[in-house]
């Protein structure tokens, strides 16, 4: 044990210096503060694992397998020889078990050991991550036999994949962004994956001809036709940076707008990876025709398509109880930074009311909203006038605004609110938690909030929405009945016109956090959450969609949370003494002179 022991520790301190720092999370219901999981990690060399050694004993078989899985060589040669010839065959190493520490082996039967662990993430098959509540615990029992007297794993339990932990998944694994055209208009949307370096550009090819994941469907294109995949080894790669995509014929009865939205997320996906400086798709040797398509398209705006930027949001600082000012960060922040020359054309903010919290904007500060004391009404201000709606919910939460496209190419503008719904004729308990869409483009005195279908709501309170940069997908956080609560993302279904109508079935990320009280998009695959824990110690994390946590420490008194979109640094938290904190370095520090802050078009 003293060995095995030694040498998981060299192997784990060179994944650490190979990783620049990369830290596992802790084992305790707290996300301590660490580094956040690069989007896009340096390649790192693979760690050669030992052997089974002579007269190993059961435990250490099944110790020194564990240990192997975590292997960058995609046979996984090494782990295999922990194995007899026919657990070899019967494994099918295709998902990932995340964990945290090393495994507690235990004998449990006749030749039989039990591997007892503590997991932080679960990925599957098609490389998504999926973060798990803290302190769960995950066991897998192993059958053991000789094999020309030396013992051998004969039996894997059914489903068993990989058991990595976080330093050994951060070396071998990467988070890629696999995109899917939206149905509504020529927007990419991202949905993140992990894949290992070897094979990585045909598994991002595979990933965008299997379609969107459950919970983006409804928001994006139809999927291609049954039986469309790749066809050949892999992806192919010439001198000058040229990736060639075959896919079989059955993507030839795709529609026009489907074909196009192929061509679009190959070129989004793909041109990822450094290698790669163009992509061609191909059906039996012959470029795949759509509409409109170039002789040689490099970037997605060659067929017509955008993807989302993560251009940071313009800021507004409450600096009295009735007073609003356009600030920049980079810059005294609390100043009023209309006296510059690019910034005289934003428009002058209305004085609000001391009777209004919870602030939004839209991205051009032509329109404000915000909710009463009593957490009731809806106020706006268009163009420096007034208007309150009243009636349609309680429990309002702060309002979020979006843009984003139609069919026609327009740009549809929403007001977005959520909280309890009040029922018809007024009377009776408002327990229904709905989210309502307000079309911008309305007369003021004629725009009511649009309940948006959500059936997964019933029954839950509302803590919190934002609309994220693309307008295309909500991150919510609810909390039934009974439990913590929850963050979920959920994509926007919208009309011919570019309307809200429904939300999908969501994905839940952070299950580690409990009890969350704001949320923002940090940028276009990553949030920003304020929670806080049985103590009453509020924090910041970061939550990757489709990643694991870290915390960006700790905000004490925090209460609403505001981000602009421009990274991490761009993060305020408004508290309950009526200050404004901001990171600086380690720590979150006050920014004289505000009470609130508001990121335009958030």
């Amino acid at each position: 044990m003293a060995l095995r022991a030694l040498i998981r520790a060299g192997a784990i301190s060179l994944a650490v210096l190979a990783a620049a720092g990369c830290s596992g999370l802790p084992t305790s219901s707290r996300v301590q503060a660490g580094q956040a999981i690069d989007n896009h990690p340096p390649a790192v060399g693979n760690i050669e694992y030992p052997p089974p050694a002579p007269g190993a004993s059961q435990g250490e078989i099944v110790e020194g397998f564990l240990d192997a899985t975590g292997g960058a060589n995609p046979n996984y040669d090494r782990a295999r020889e922990y194995l007899t010839r026919a657990a070899s065959a019967d494994w099918q190493p295709h998902s990932a078990v995340v964990t945290l520490g090393t495994p507690d082996t235990l004998s449990t039967g006749p030749d039989t050991i039990t591997a007892t662990q503590t997991v932080t993430g679960l990925l599957d098959s098609s490389g998504h991550l999926t973060e798990q509540p803290a302190g769960t615990v995950k066991q897998a029992g192993f059958q053991l036999a000789k094999v020309n007297g030396q013992w051998r794993i004969s039996s894997v339990p059914k489903g068993f994949g990989l058991w990595m932990n976080v330093v050994q998944f951060k070396r071998v694994y990467q988070p890629e962004e696999i995109y899917y055209p939206a149905a509504n208009a020529s927007t990419l949307v991202p949905d993140t994956r992990w894949y290992p370096q070897v094979g990585l550009v045909s598994s991002l090819a595979a990933a965008v001809l299997e379609g969107a994941p459950p919970w983006l469907r409804g928001m994006t294109l139809e999927p291609l036709p049954a039986g469309s995949r790749l066809t050949g080894s892999s992806v192919s790669i010439d001198n000058n940076g040229v990736a060639t995509v075959n896919v079989s014929d059955k993507v030839l009865a795709a529609t026009p707008e489907q074909r196009t939205g192929l061509w679009a997320s190959m070129l989004a996906t793909l041109t990822q990876v450094s290698d790669v400086r163009r992509v061609v798709v191909v059906v039996d040797g012959a470029r795949l025709q759509s509409t409109d398509l170039p002789d040689a398209p490099s970037v997605p705006t060659d067929v017509g398509y955008t993807v989302v930027s993560g251009n940071p949001a313009q800021l507004i600082a409450r600096t009295s109880p009735t007073t609003l000012q356009w600030t920049d960060p980079d810059e005294s922040i609390g100043t009023d930074v209309r006296e510059h020359n690019q910034f005289k054309t934003q428009p002058t903010l209305p004085t609000i009311s001391r009777n209004w919290y919870r602030i939004a904007a839209s991205a051009d500060g032509s329109q404000l909203a915000a909710i009463d004391g009593a957490n009731a009404t809806l106020g706006r201000w268009v163009n420096g006038r007034q208007t309150q709606i009243s009636g349609f919910g309680t429990g309002l939460v702060t309002p979020s605004f979006s843009s984003a496209k139609s069919l026609t190419g327009s740009t549809v503008n929403e007001l977005w609110v959520a909280g309890e719904s009040v029922p018809a004729n007024r009377s009776g308990k408002a327990d229904d938690a709905t989210i309502w869409a307000l079309d911008e483009s309305l007369p003021l005195d004629d725009a009511q909030p649009q309940p948006v279908s959500a059936p997964w709501l019933r029954g839950m309170t509302i803590r919190a929405i934002r609309v994220s940069p693309d307008g295309e997908r909500i991150a919510v956080v609810a909390q039934p009945p009974k439990g913590p609560t929850q963050v979920l993302v959920a994509a926007i279904v919208r009309d011919k016109k570019g309307h809200a109508q429904s939300l999908t079935t969501p994905l839940r990320v952070a299950a580690s956090l409990t009890n969350v009280l704001d949320v923002g998009w940090v940028d276009y695959v990553t949030l920003a959450v304020l929670d806080s824990d049985y103590q009453n110690t509020v924090q910041v994390t970061n939550v990757p969609i489709g990643g694991l946590s870290s915390s960006l420490g700790d905000a004490p008194g925090g209460q609403y949370l505001v981000a602009s979109g421009g990274g991490a640094s761009s993060i305020y938290v408004e508290t309950v003494r009526g200050t404004v904190v901001t990171k600086v370095g380690a720590t979150w520090q006050r920014v004289g002179g505000l009470t609130a802050v508001v990121a335009a078009g958030t």
